[in-house]
């Protein structure tokens, strides 16, 4: 029986060239699998550093979301527009370890961007039940305020079980409210923690410190991406073996 080596088969132009189709199929499975690892680890919280407060400006501007903004806390001056007040229901208020529910006053605020008008969301304070919220509406006065608090993202709209309240922080939902023309916004809301006092609790939800998060689904694809770049190696080695048995007539 004649000796035919693998290496000997595969050395041929043609498998060769398979060899080449197999690297530039790895190549696109490989690519895939950074996109995915890309979305799988996240950044959450904020660092000790970043915990003081600085100017809104320096961290989001008006229509634009930067990343690793939330959670940080800034300031700035602000006019509380009081007509444009409104209650959300079913908000977790942190009290010690435990979560209680209750409902957030929000308003709408106009602040100057390079001497223009930007609306700017303000989540103003928490209320155990609806009467003490529909009481601090009713005594809310506008006037120019500086303020701080944490940048936080807004919410999906979702539908409300009160006609009194709405059923989410969602800033799409808002801007509609607002007005019905087009205007500049800022992307964000801040939950104020200092330069106004409307009689409530203040919101209290729980800053983390920054860490990782690992979604586990994308970290799923990417393995199965990885699984499929080294499963074209095997299939070229695979015909390769196969057309060797065939001339060795195994």
């Amino acid at each position: 029986m004649k000796k035919l080596s693998f290496w000997q088969v595969a050395k041929r132009p043609k498998w060769i060239g398979g060899l080449f189709v197999a690297l530039l199929v790895a190549v696109v499975f490989s690519l895939l699998m950074q996109w995915q690892l890309s979305r799988t680890f996240n950044v959450v919280g904020v660092v000790i550093e970043e915990n003081d407060p600085v100017p809104l400006n320096d961290l989001v501007q008006p229509g634009t979301l930067q990343p690793f903004i939330f959670d940080r806390q800034a300031f700035v001056t602000t006019d509380v527009d009081e007509e444009h007040v409104y209650i959300v229901q079913q908000r977790l208020q942190l009290v010690g370890e435990e979560s209680v529910s209750g409902y957030w006053l929000v308003a709408n605020s106009i602040t100057q961007v390079d001497n223009e008008p930007v609306s700017l969301t303000l989540a103003l304070g928490f209320a155990p039940n609806l009467e003490a919220a529909l009481l601090a509406k009713s005594q809310l006065s506008a006037g120019a305020l500086e303020i701080s608090g944490y940048i936080q993202p807004s919410e999906a709209p979702a539908v409300s079980d009160d006609a009194q309240t709405l059923g989410s922080l969602s800033l799409a939902q808002l801007v509609n409210f607002y007005s019905n023309e087009p205007f500049a916004s800022y992307p964000i809301y801040l939950i104020v923690q200092d330069g106004i006092d409307v009689g409530l609790e203040q919101i209290s939800i729980g800053i983390r410190q920054q860490g990782i998060e690992i979604n586990w689904l994308t970290l799923f694809y990417a393995l199965e991406w990885a699984f499929f770049a080294l499963a074209a190696f095997y299939l070229w080695g695979r015909m390769v073996m196969d057309e060797r048995n065939r001339e060795l007539g195994l």
